[in-house]
């Protein structure tokens, strides 16, 4: 791979409108995908063959992300990662709700979806999430590497992660609001509008970076031996979890938030955005301290502080509630946030020292071909052995905990 990280800089306003406006549209509905879906009928089956497919086709889009980052203009890579995002939800909105098109059966209908139109949907949808993930995220993790100075990766990341939330926190306020008295049309339209404005907006800035590679010659086809990438920091096993445990907290962990608010979209996002004030403060004095402090104590007590997370998950239900389910709440948002916000300040310090974009894209194509792989298994045994399937999404915390600690191996060491 060896692409070489350009010296220009692509500048944080450009880099912050780009992410702001996606975090925003992520908030309208690809955050509540799977609680959307989850109503119209897609059970656990579907939403982890979901998962699978959107990984394996994230991993198979990285080569096609390699070679445009080389030869197309930043504004035009830009411009595609609106496009998959619309094309998404246009999906979404054909399988869900267009007369004659749709697969899934509207909320409360009793007849549930057959498999064969829940696989096929699954699979077009798995399709449509990993094109436009592949692409911002990327796009997003590249961009942001070039806004790094020296030992500052954590305060930047908490930056990133602040500024994040609230313009995610506003999208799921619109989102649920929209969902819950079946605007689907006006959430398109309203995405469909932001994306223009933002497009073209950027499209008129002139960032100093031209490409976010600079690389001539293809390293597509050494994408594939990033699975037997090694080194003397756990960079292979913490990249092979960490894929499985980011659907874990979006898809399974909303889902379940979903349930214990009684299936509610506005309450859901009420939930969240009140969860994220809350822990907010405490995020904010942390971000500014990690850079200086010991990273290797702080990362092992982040770590275990996150496998504690999965086993406060494990205990909640849809008998859960009182203020015995917000203390877990709060505790088990700020001990995700702050794993993120530690593991995150590792990742991008030895991607900063390795001087290239190699080690970003190791780590995305591993991750998703481990989650797609994972994934599309469980989706199989789901499929052929019945079981219940609420119980088990709750049953499935107790072994992410376990393997939660699989991240301890992950090291800093040069």
């Amino acid at each position: 791979m060896g692409l070489r990280l350009p010296t220009a800089h692509s500048g944080p306003g450009y880099f912050y409108l780009f992410l702001g406006v996606h975090s925003l549209l992520i908030g309208l509905l690809p955050f509540f995908l799977p609680v959307y879906l989850w109503q119209h009928g897609l059970d656990l089956a579907g939403l982890s063959l979901l998962i699978g497919v959107s990984g394996l086709s994230f991993a198979a889009a990285l080569g096609l992300w390699q070679t445009l980052s080389r030869h197309w203009h930043l504004k035009h890579l830009v411009t595609l990662t609106f496009a998959l995002e619309l094309m998404l939800l246009a999906a979404v909105g054909l399988l869900t709700t267009v007369p004659g098109a749709a697969l899934f059966t509207p909320p409360g209908d009793s007849h549930a979806i057959s498999t064969t139109a829940m696989v096929f949907a699954a699979i077009v949808l798995g399709l449509c999430n990993g094109l436009y993930n592949a692409f911002f995220w990327t796009t997003q993790r590249a961009l942001f590497l070039l806004q790094l100075g020296n030992n500052d990766s954590g305060r930047q990341y908490g930056n990133f992660q602040i500024f994040v939330m609230v313009f995610l926190k506003v999208g799921i306020l619109l989102g649920g609001l929209l969902l819950e008295t079946g605007g689907f049309v006006w959430l398109l339209a309203l995405s469909a509008g932001t994306s223009l404005v933002a497009n073209l907006h950027l499209a008129g800035k002139q960032p100093g970076q031209k490409r976010l590679s600079s690389e001539r010659d293809s390293g597509a086809a050494s994408l594939p031996g990033s699975l037997a990438f090694r080194d003397e920091r756990g960079s292979r096993t913490a990249f092979a979890v960490d894929g499985l445990f980011l659907y874990l907290e979006s898809h399974f962990w909303t889902l379940t938030l979903f349930l214990v608010v009684q299936e509610d979209f506005g309450r859901l996002g009420l939930a969240v955005v009140v969860l994220a004030l809350v822990f907010a403060a405490l995020f904010y004095l942390i971000k500014n301290r990690i850079d200086q402090l010991a990273s290797r104590q702080v990362y092992r007590a982040a770590v275990w502080l996150y496998i504690g997370s999965w086993l406060l998950r494990f205990t909640l239900d849809g008998d859960s509630g009182g203020p015995s389910l917000w203390i877990a709440l709060i505790l088990i948002t700020f001990f995700s946030s702050f794993f993120r916000l530690a593991f995150n300040k590792r990742f991008f310090d030895v991607a900063r020292g390795s001087g290239s974009q190699s080690y970003l894209l190791v780590k995305s194509y591993s991750s998703q071909f481990w989650l797609g792989t994972t994934f599309s298994l469980l989706a199989i045994v789901l499929l052929v052995i019945p079981l219940p399937h609420d119980q088990l999404l709750q049953y499935l915390y107790l072994p992410a905990a376990a393997l939660a600690a699989l991240y301890l191996r992950y090291s800093d060491r040069t």
